[in-house]
């Protein structure tokens, strides 16, 4: 990172409008940042996406092209099951791991693995789910022989899938940590990782571990209650998964919110001595299907893109997996099934090209600063040590915003994706899609911009 005094001043000046175009209100702001401030990562974001090679199901995915896709996207891992179920299913062969098509899909080494360490395995007495000492027991044990086998691979583990949610599918939603009666509780959960995290650990010595892989938690409490109950322990840390593609309130069905509910959570974790808690976000995604929650394709390409840009400029984000690669059916009423950065044919969604854009921008950068000004303002400045790029952009598409700035000061502004770059670069809209903007290289002078709501 090239030290220097050159000072970039962002003024502000704002006035939200609803959709009709109707003023809310008005107000104004000023953020600024010398280039020295620009804060070095202690290890690259990983970028990473999800698949579905390690359990059943006719989803369409073909190891050769998905593997092509992940390297050519950029991404850094990808992220399976290894389901207990499916390793130790009968008629296994020693020497030949199961599930068959993952361990396949894995020697194509398109990245790394991250695996899902989990599935209740009914086979197994007080394994489905295994919230007994014995059952505990019998899944630590399983962790570790599925452990050695993928350990040529190099994968990072995650111990269960959305326990919360998922440990006992027949009961009503789960709100805050749960009672001991209840087996998806946060200390059933707690109890495993505790079982699991040194049984892995040893038959993978140094391979990354997440603890948690926590599903929609309203609150954080029972997050809450894993952390306090010291199951995070794991040496990478806890990962949790964010969506709000259903929520009520359709202005916050967008990648800022996910961001506020985020650093909420750090919030409540760094506690008192403020010692930051490494997370990663396992899953996040928007569907595209056409009904119950509506996203368009457009809203989930700029969402995605403003998730990873926030996490590549936040320190303790330590990894973001998209949920998922492809589309896993052709139903567009059917939104599990069109999470997919490309349809069910891989066919390319706006949403593939704004990863792969947002994942060459952060792959280069060596140190961000980012900035807030307003509630629904962006501003990511990124030194690759040699040039300055910022990337901007509104919270969702109903807010637009101009921003202009002098005339030396930019060299290039471009849309994200778009095939040309904005006739001045000095002076452009802002709107959902994050405009990346090329500095000029002379460093002598203040850099300023203005940014009015429109």
């Amino acid at each position: 990172m090239r030290k220097t005094t050159a000072k970039a001043c962002i003024a502000v000046t704002a006035m939200l409008m609803l959709q009709s175009g109707v003023a809310l209100s008005a107000d104004s702001a000023s953020t600024s940042f010398d280039r020295a401030d620009l804060v070095a990562r202690p290890e690259p974001l990983v970028i990473g996406v999800g698949v579905h090679f390690g359990i059943g199901g006719e989803y369409n995915y073909v190891a050769g092209k998905t593997a092509a896709l992940i390297k050519d996207m950029g991404f850094a891992s990808y992220r399976d099951d290894l389901a207990w179920p499916a390793f130790d299913q009968p008629g296994a062969k020693q020497g030949r791991p199961e599930p068959k098509q993952l361990f396949d899909f894995m020697k194509l080494k398109a990245a790394r693995p991250l695996l899902i360490l989990g599935h209740g395995n009914p086979q197994v007495a007080g394994g489905d789910p295994p919230i007994t000492e014995a059952g505990r027991k019998a899944f630590a044990d399983f962790a570790a022989r599925a452990a050695a086998a993928a350990e040529p691979f190099d994968p990072i583990y995650e111990i269960w899938n959305e326990w919360n949610l998922t440990a006992r599918f027949s009961l009503p939603f789960l709100i805050g940590p749960g009672k001991p009666d209840d087996p998806r509780a946060a200390m059933h959960y707690a109890a495993l990782a505790k079982a699991a995290v040194p049984a892995i650990a040893e038959a993978a010595l140094g391979a990354p571990l997440l603890v948690g892989a926590v599903g929609v938690d309203s609150g954080w409490q029972w997050t809450k209650a894993v952390v306090n109950d010291a199951a995070i322990v794991a040496p990478a840390g806890l990962s949790v998964h964010m969506y709000n593609h259903c929520e009520p309130d359709v202005a916050k069905r967008n990648a800022t919110e996910l961001v506020d509910r985020l650093e909420d959570l750090q919030k409540m974790l760094s506690g008192k001595d403020g010692k930051q808690v490494p997370v990663s976000v396992t899953e996040f995604g928007w569907p595209t299907a056409k009904q119950p929650c509506v996203i368009d394709e457009r809203a989930q390409a700029d969402n995605i893109a403003q998730f990873l840009l926030w996490s590549a400029a936040t320190p303790w984000m330590k990894g973001a997996w998209v949920y998922q690669l492809k589309d896993q059916g052709r139903d567009k009423n059917d939104l599990e099934a069109n999470f997919g950065l490309f349809d069910y044919d891989y066919k390319p969604k706006p949403a593939a090209c704004a990863v792969r854009e947002v994942i060459r921008l952060v792959k280069d950068a060596k140190a961000f600063h980012l900035s807030r000004p307003m509630p629904d303002v962006f501003v990511l400045a990124m030194d690759d040590g040699s040039d300055v790029r910022l990337a901007t952009w509104t919270t969702r598409a109903e807010i637009r915003a101009d921003m202009s700035m002098p005339t030396a000061s930019a060299v290039k502004a471009q849309v994200l994706c778009a095939a040309e770059p904005v006739a001045d670069a000095a002076h452009f809209e802002i709107g959902a899609t994050p405009v990346v903007v090329e500095l000029a290289k002379n460093t002598n002078i203040d850099f300023s911009a203005d940014i009015s709501m429109k």
